[in-house]
């Protein structure tokens, strides 16, 4: 029996950080799911795993993994195209999820009507060579998908440089989790929005109050926030300190509209989360060629360019037919 019938929308987590995010959200949320994986990655639901096949290749290309993709690519679209909406969950800062997500949304908007909403974790500053890259996936996805979600690794370590890289893994991880929990029982935010979230151990909610807003003005001018969205966690603190918090926020952001969420959290973390609507601005952070490349030229991504195996060189003499014997 198709899993459509149970279920209206499928997260579809891309590559091992949107796998195992998905994958944390599987039984917290009304969803079904899908993993698309390079990797060896398990579930308790083998049909809702996708594996793109690359052969031996230890350190497959950007193009290897396009073209795995598109040879797998009816085998996707069967999965997913009953659903009313979809979340894209990835990773700009791994060679794989800049090469997958924006062929995945470009496939899904060409050939259905559904929502798509994509979350995605942008790299740090000093991975130099990942930001073009991620520039150019995040200005693809921009074509085919209107409400996307930000997270920015340096936003995240801003005044925390002494972070664990684990401990930051699982600071990002969270906020897009808790974002796509509190989004699935309530609405997604719309338009183009970035996050800032607090760290692990904050211990209490004013701290992780400042950090996030810290955090989400060393990325944006607060002067120019037209809504956020605000996300407490903490089941114990006094309602003085939450109304101080809040009045805080219109404060700080007096020209924004204001969405607030209160959440009862059950493992007694205590932690933050700001999500603004900023504009595609922010892309040029990443991909600082994007407003000087003329529209009419393109980069070696589109599938349909990169990967045309019909393609032949005829006029390129046999340079093995003239060697020696």
């Amino acid at each position: 029996m198709s899993n459509t019938k149970k279920f209206s929308s499928c997260i579809i987590g891309v590559g091992d950080a949107g796998s195992r995010i998905t994958i944390d959200l599987i039984n917290k949320v009304n969803s079904d799911y899908l993993l698309l994986t390079n990797s060896s990655l398990k579930s308790k639901n083998l049909d809702r795993v996708l594996h793109l096949g690359i052969g031996n290749i230890i350190n497959p290309s950007p193009e290897v993994m396009r073209k795995s993709f598109l040879q797998i690519s009816n085998d996707i679209y069967g999965k997913v195209c009953e659903y009313q909406s979809i979340v894209l969950i990835g990773n700009l800062a791994s060679r794989f999820g800049s090469a997958i997500l924006p062929m995945l949304a470009q496939m899904i908007r060409k050939k259905t009507k559904i929502q798509i909403v994509c979350l995605v974790i942008l790299p740090f500053s000093f991975e130099k060579e990942k930001l073009f890259r991620c520039g150019v996936s995040l200005s693809l996805l921009s074509k085919y998908i209107e409400n996307i979600v930000l997270i920015d690794n340096d936003a995240v370590i801003r005044n925390h440089l002494d972070l664990p890289l684990e401990e930051h893994f699982t600071i990002t991880n969270r906020a897009i989790s808790d974002i796509v929990r509190e989004s699935m029982n309530k609405t997604f935010p719309v338009k183009f929005n970035l996050v800032s979230t607090s760290r692990i151990d904050t211990p209490n909610l004013k701290d992780a109050f400042i950090d996030a807003i810290s955090a989400l003005a060393d990325k944006i001018s607060l002067s120019e926030i037209q809504k956020y969205s605000l996300y407490l966690f903490q089941s114990t603190e006094n309602v003085s300190v939450v109304k101080n918090l809040v009045d805080s926020s219109n404060n700080l952001l007096p020209a924004a509209e204001q969405d607030l969420h209160l959440v009862l959290n059950s493992n007694g973390q205590t932690r933050c989360h700001v999500l603004a609507t900023t504009d595609h601005n922010i892309v040029s952070l990443y991909d600082p060629l994007n407003s000087l490349i003329p529209i009419d030229n393109v980069l070696d991504f589109e599938p349909e360019i990169a990967m045309n195996d019909g393609l032949k060189l005829d006029h390129i003499r046999n340079l093995e037919s003239s060697l020696p014997a």
